[in-house]
């Protein structure tokens, strides 16, 4: 059976910078522990960009309202029939660890770490394409002569100090995930439509396709409706629109 590749799209700015966040993260901790300067280069690339989205004065306030919300609309659940209340109370347990955490951090999230001479070097030459080059940041270049042993070391421990942000980051996008099912659907001539009800807070748009199928789907959205297009890439022109039936997954996350 053909593997089912899922492509995602966030409904509202929150998600964005949510799966932005977990998109960088993911990719640090691919490389963190490769032994070759490129893999210590990559980490740092994503350690500083990590810290940019983090500069955003909200996003502080933000994660604590999502986790909030979810706290409010899980503990809801306890009481219904067939609920499993023993991973109920784990990912409650959860969420309220990481209110907790967050709350004890002092100003900007990342603030840990952020005036570090070497990370705040790379920040500032984030802007100039190819702008940490040997003879733009000399810093950078004594540091990644240093023994992969030693690089390492101090990697994990910049990730370590972040994880109170990833580790909240990965629980509500894994909850917002699981919080409905995926429904078949047909997309006539690569083309499918679904007004949003109104008391359906959906959040993020997940379609599952399989990967087998020379197409892939552009998602867009809004509050009241959301579309699905799904387009065949060209060797040397823009993708253009597929023109058979493409069953698909459908996943309207609402929490």
């Amino acid at each position: 059976m053909s593997e089912i590749i899922f492509y995602e799209q966030p409904l509202n700015e929150r998600m964005r910078s949510f799966l932005r966040l977990e998109h960088l993260f993911k990719h640090a901790a691919y490389t963190l522990r490769g032994y070759s300067v490129w893999d210590s280069r990559s980490t740092l690339t994503n350690i500083t960009a990590i810290l940019d989205v983090l500069s955003r004065n909200d996003l502080k306030t933000e994660l604590l309202k999502e986790l909030e919300r979810q706290e409010k609309t899980l503990a809801a659940l306890s009481d219904l029939p067939g609920v499993d209340k023993v991973q109920l109370n784990n990912v409650l347990k959860q969420i309220k660890t990481s209110q907790e955490n967050i709350l004890a951090l002092s100003g900007q999230l990342g603030q840990n770490i952020r005036d570090h001479d070497l990370l705040s070097n790379l920040r500032q030459r984030s802007s100039v394409v190819g702008g940490s080059c040997d003879f733009d940041i000399p810093l950078l270049h004594h540091w990644l002569q240093q023994a992969p042993e030693k690089r390492i070391e101090k990697l994990e421990e910049w990730m370590d100090k972040l994880e109170v942000i990833s580790q909240p980051i990965s629980l509500i996008l894994d909850i917002i995930r699981e919080s409905s099912y995926a429904d078949d659907m047909t997309a006539e001539k690569g083309f499918y439509q679904q007004n949003i009800e109104s008391n359906a807070p959906v959040q993020l748009i997940r379609v599952g396709i399989e990967n087998a199928l020379e197409c892939f789907p552009e998602i867009s959205g809004g509050k009241q409706r959301f579309s699905v297009r799904f387009m065949q890439p060209q060797d040397s022109e823009r993708p253009i629109q597929y023109q058979e039936d493409v069953k698909f997954l459908l996943v309207c996350c609402a929490l």
